[in-house]
């Protein structure tokens, strides 16, 4: 069979591995081969963030909002802060703008349609067998999880969204609901929706818990929140999205120069969900290893690692106690530290005044049994 030799290998054209494709390439001569198991990248879903920490996205996003808002028990907590943008980007246009840049780059090559069908490594040389050829580097990141996470029994954010396009334009469009949360029993539930013009939006049921639920179950959630508030109103959906996220730490056995990344490296800040700025952020560590020739390795803040799993462990714990803890959140701090606390650039001081608004007794105790575990 024939052997082809490169540098790097990255397996998965998803965020995580288009974004360190890009940076290991625009700043170093290494030969990078990107395996994709899909034919064709396509749009399957949207990709929201912050625009503070700045990246190279921020000019080609899709939408961009100055105003957001959570909802509680009924009633709207908005936020508004000069120079803070929630941003979403379609999936198919991150791909195509990685893409585009990748290609002219002489260091890189994508196969697209690849199965592998083994990986081993030795002598610190990975070898990657497919059906048609064997692919050997120095190094592997490899976005796959083994890891089957909806069955793991632990705390998982799940989610089923719509996008629907109105009749009439009846849509307030500068203003994102990040959150309207659901008063439901043992289970954390909200609704979110992103306006994407006056007669478009994608409306999102979110869960917080230990299972995913039935595809229809998901609809029904939708169809209420549209009867509640679009009652009457006339509306086709276009396209709809899904996914599970887990709210843990993914443990998976690295092999000798192989590297997890994306969710399956834990790229994924725990408690929101978000995992695009931590791509940016941990692909330059990366390659500011490589360019010092050193064995890959993320620097993490371990502090705000325990906090994120602290927190996941209280909702998971106290499900019903959940609201409380996100109407604390929200309401008793600034728009500028929230962010900063969901991009993890939070500092010591702006991470003790969160602490500090939250249920503290409840905490505590998740706290002490997160280090009894340990």
């Amino acid at each position: 069979m024939i052997k082809r030799n490169f540098d790097i290998i990255i397996v998965g054209a998803g965020v995580s591995g288009l974004i360190l494709a890009d940076e290991i390439t625009k700043r170093t001569n290494k030969k990078v081969l990107l395996l994709e198991k899909e034919k064709k990248l396509r749009f399957e879903k949207n990709l929201c963030f912050w625009n503070i920490p700045y990246n190279i996205l921020n000019k080609s996003a899709d939408n961009k909002w100055k105003k957001v808002c959570v909802i509680i028990k009924g009633k709207k907590h908005s936020f508004n802060f000069s120079g803070i943008e929630y941003l979403r980007i379609k999936s198919k246009n991150l791909y195509n703008f990685f893409l585009s840049r990748l290609k002219k780059r002489k260091n890189f090559k994508i196969i697209m349609g690849v199965k592998i069908k083994s990986l081993k490594s030795n002598n610190n040389i990975v070898e990657i067998d497919t059906e048609n050829k064997i692919y050997t580097s120095q190094l592997l990141f490899d976005s796959r999880i083994d890891t089957n996470v909806e069955k793991s029994h632990r705390l998982l954010q799940h989610f089923y969204g719509v996008e629907i396009t109105f009749k009439e334009n009846i849509i307030n469009k500068d203003e994102v609901i990040l959150m309207d949360i659901q008063n439901k029993k043992n289970n954390f539930n909200f609704i979110y929706v992103l306006p994407f013009s006056q007669n478009k939006i994608l409306v999102e049921t979110t869960y917080f818990s230990k299972r995913t639920l039935s595809r229809s179950k998901y609809k029904q959630d939708i169809e209420m929140y549209m009867s509640r508030n679009y009652f009457g109103k006339q509306y086709k959906i276009r396209f709809c999205e899904s996914g599970v996220i887990p709210m843990f730490k993914i443990i998976e056995k690295n092999m000798e120069n192989c590297i997890k990344i994306g969710t399956a490296g834990n790229w994924v800040k725990q408690s929101t969900g978000y995992s695009l700025q931590n791509s940016f952020i941990y692909s330059k560590q990366i390659v500011d290893c490589i360019i010092k020739e050193k064995y890959p390795k993320i620097r993490k803040n371990n502090f705000l690692n325990f906090l994120d799993n602290t927190f996941c462990k209280f909702i998971e714990n106290n499900p019903e106690t959940a609201l409380q803890f996100f109407e604390r959140f929200f309401k008793r701090n600034s728009l500028p530290i929230i962010v900063k606390f969901l991009t993890n650039t939070a500092n010591l001081f702006e991470t003790l005044k969160i602490i500090i608004s939250l249920p503290k007794i409840s905490l505590i105790k998740t706290v002490f049994e997160l280090r009894l575990n340990n």
